[in-house]
């Protein structure tokens, strides 16, 4: 008596013959691969590594907006970097124990961010791929075809969207880093409203006031004791990652897609040694 094939037997079979012709088709919305591509390996670390120190992760953060397009709401970026229990949570060195005296343990905290990135970053990748996939570009021409999406540098394929990423990186740099005074502060200053693209004033409007008025401002700008370090990042993460969330925002949806071809990849490349 011969063996019915179920229904379900059927869509395998169908799935399985579709991948079997398209594997050598290229990628057609290559864009959306990159982006997806990019977004499951930021989670996978996300969860699997955590992060070193505080300054790994508001660094990282900054990285996430890029990869979420801007729909992680700005306040979790401020509490998820100023809080002690995030912060126990998510750094998985020693220093884990100085935002909080008996933290969970490591396993417990990897099952912690696991939830957290079910909870907040996933649907933020959906909404940033949904978002992306009303303007991706379609290469349906052989020769257009990008057959390897991870080997196109821009986030998304955006090359405007990497180069904010690359100028609020310098920023947060240099705001982590500290400065040898304060005509350097007022140089920073002047070239931070590049990485924000003017949304600060959302965030903090008298921030460059703030920078001077605090009694304390010129130990905490140019010092490089630790508790003037901890107030750097206390400041990244309560003003800039929240106004460099909204500039992402304002940015990808006006972004423009470019395929880089294997001479821009390597002309990027020498330019970064």
């Amino acid at each position: 008596m011969a063996t019915s094939t179920s229904v379900l037997d059927q869509i395998r079979l169908t799935v399985e013959t579709d991948e079997d012709t398209d594997e050598d088709d290229g990628r057609l919305v290559p864009a959306l691969d990159k982006l997806n591509r990019d977004q499951k390996a930021f989670i996978r670390s996300w969860v699997q590594d955590g992060y070193r120190s505080r300054r790994e992760l508001i660094l990282s953060l900054s990285q996430l907006q890029t990869y979420t397009l801007g729909r992680v709401p700005d306040g979790w970026y401020r509490a998820v970097a100023t809080e002690n229990v995030p912060l126990s949570v998510l750094i998985t060195s020693e220093q884990r124990k100085a935002y909080r005296h008996d933290p969970i343990d490591l396993d417990a905290a990897k099952e912690e961010r696991r939830l957290w990135a079910a909870k907040y970053l996933r649907p933020a990748c959906r909404a940033a791929f949904r978002e992306l996939r009303r303007e991706a570009q379609q290469y349906t021409n052989e020769d257009e075809r990008v057959n390897d999406p991870d080997e196109q540098s821009h986030p998304a394929m955006r090359p405007v969207m990497g180069e904010l990423y690359r100028t609020q990186t310098e920023a947060l740099l240099s705001l982590l880093d500290g400065f040898d005074d304060h005509d350097d502060v007022d140089e920073w200053l002047a070239d931070l409203d590049r990485a924000h693209l003017g949304e600060l004033a959302k965030v903090k409007p008298d921030f460059d006031w703030e920078v001077y008025q605090s009694t304390t401002a010129d130990r905490v700008f140019t010092s490089d004791a630790y508790k003037y370090k901890q107030e750097r990042m206390q400041w990244a993460a309560a003003y800039l990652l929240p106004a460099f969330n909204k500039a992402v925002s304002v940015l990808a949806r006006h972004a423009d897609e470019h395929r880089e071809d294997d001479n821009d990849v390597q002309d990027l490349e020498k330019s970064q040694l």
